[in-house]
């Protein structure tokens, strides 16, 4: 029998009704198991290798924060189910995403957000519009990515970014796979030029059979295509590669280095572990998932130590257990050199956790993003003495690379505890912001907790 690490609520899987869940450390691994007293049992891998790990990475989980300005919902069934953001809440915004069509050019057999499967009409601009305000008044001019679906198929895409930027958005990224903005550089100066300040690129591999078993088609040349473009519009990119085991997770090490050759351009590699829903075609297996641990320890072991697994810290904003970061700057020599180190110490990661969001929300509109100063001062303008401070600023203002991670919850995996301090959220039309695992999870049958109005959830906890 494992030891208790701890207890906390999760959905059936089947049925998608609150459950009891545990947390048990096995060995080296840490495991959720749960009952649904209709359906039976379930056990499922969250920490693989590493059950340290995650026992320190834990002891920044009891941080108070202020939780969102403004609740538009009420507290009736409990969470995950009274989403808007509800009183039970504990952690405001960071970053809000706003999906602007369900269409796509591509049928990706991992869909994350199952386009092509609903038939939801496009929000015209005035529902856009409508959406932006919400922002305003419950949360504030966060950080933006329009999503969808493919959001470049909307020609009036450009209108949309510039309506945002006009209302107060100054941090608007547009999440593509890249095929457009590959083939039409008109399109991404539009872009650009009404106040798109990042593309978030779908990025999962460096050759085209990660991109065909990913994606259904070779996409590398069209992903060279797109950063090429974007460093003639001269737009950041962040690569976001999702990671599937025996698939593409022998080249975390490859996307890394691919990344370096293209900074400033590529201010960072956002990695995601797989998660199970949308329209995967078979049920998930522990064998089927990497775990944020593994990702890391692959980091190190595929750039030969060059990145360590010391240089990544826990999240301030988010539940500890929900993603990784850390930043590097590239030096003379081409190595990444590291900023950030793992210290057993709270007030050394997160001074203050009441702030973690707005700090989240400030890095990122800071170091996401190519500035113009990144442009007009190339890297050999510089005449600071080699190795001194000054060079080393230089370096760190223009040329790094943020290497992070974020493991999203499906339904076999979801913790509530994680859920509420969620800080990345879906505006959804009329008037609701959303936690991007509770919006998107599905049942086993592909029925979205959110978007099927048809089904009624018990509490069984």
């Amino acid at each position: 029998m494992g030891e208790l690490l701890g207890e906390t609520q999760s959905l059936c899987p089947i049925c998608l009704r609150r459950i009891p869940a545990r947390r048990i450390a096995e060995s080296r691994n840490v495991y959720m198991e749960k009952t649904c007293p209709e359906h039976g049992d379930y056990k499922v891998l969250i920490w693989r290798n590493h059950g340290e790990h995650y026992r320190e990475w834990s002891r920044f989980g009891g941080k108070t924060a202020k939780g969102p300005q403004k609740r538009l919902t009420d507290v009736h069934s409990g969470c995950p189910y009274d989403c808007g953001l509800c009183p039970e809440h504990k952690q405001d915004t960071c970053m809000v995403v706003m999906e602007v069509t369900g269409r796509c050019n591509l049928r990706c057999p991992i869909c994350f957000a199952g386009a092509n499967e609903r038939h939801t009409p496009e929000p015209d601009l005035d529902v856009i519009r409508g959406m932006y305000e919400t922002l305003l008044d419950s949360v504030g001019p966060y950080p933006v990515q329009l999503s969808g679906g493919e959001p470049t198929l909307r020609d009036n895409l450009p209108q949309i970014v510039a309506l945002g930027k006009d209302m107060g958005f100054d941090h608007i990224q547009v999440n593509t796979n890249g095929l457009r903005i590959a083939e039409d550089i008109d399109y991404l100066h539009k872009l650009k030029d009404n106040g798109a300040t990042l593309v978030y690129l779908q990025f999962d591999g460096v050759t085209d059979d990660v991109n065909r078993y990913l994606r259904g088609k070779g996409l590398l040349a069209f992903k060279v295509k797109a950063i090429e473009n974007c460093s003639k519009v001269k737009i950041g990119v962040i690569l976001v590669p999702t990671l599937i085991p025996r698939i593409n997770d022998q080249q975390i090490g490859d996307i890394i280095r691919f990344a370096k050759r293209w900074i400033p351009i590529v201010k960072g590699v956002h990695f995601q572990p797989i998660g199970y829903f949308g329209r995967y075609p078979r049920l998930p297996n522990n064998e089927d998932r990497i775990t944020i641990p593994e990702v890391i320890k692959a980091i190190q072991d595929q750039t030969q130590g060059e990145i360590k697994a010391e240089n990544f810290v826990p999240p301030g904003c988010e539940h500890p257990h929900c993603s990784f970061s850390g930043f590097f700057v590239l030096m003379e020599d081409g190595k990444l050199l590291p900023t950030t180190r793992f210290l057993l110490t709270e007030k050394t990661v997160h001074p203050n956790p009441e702030d973690a969001a707005e700090q989240a929300r400030q890095f990122i509109q800071r170091r996401w993003r190519l500035t113009e100063e990144d442009i007009e001062k190339p890297r050999a303008s510089c005449e600071c003495k080699p190795g001194s401070w000054l060079e080393f600023y230089e370096r760190a203002r223009r040329d790094y690379l943020c290497v992070s991670g974020m493991a999203f919850q499906d339904a076999w995996n979801i913790d509530l505890e994680r859920l509420k301090r969620c800080c990345i959220h879906i505006i959804v039309p009329p008037g609701r912001v959303v936690p991007l695992c509770a919006y998107y999870v599905t049942s086993i049958d592909g029925r979205r907790l959110y978007g099927d109005p048809s089904l009624v959830y018990k509490d069984m906890g």
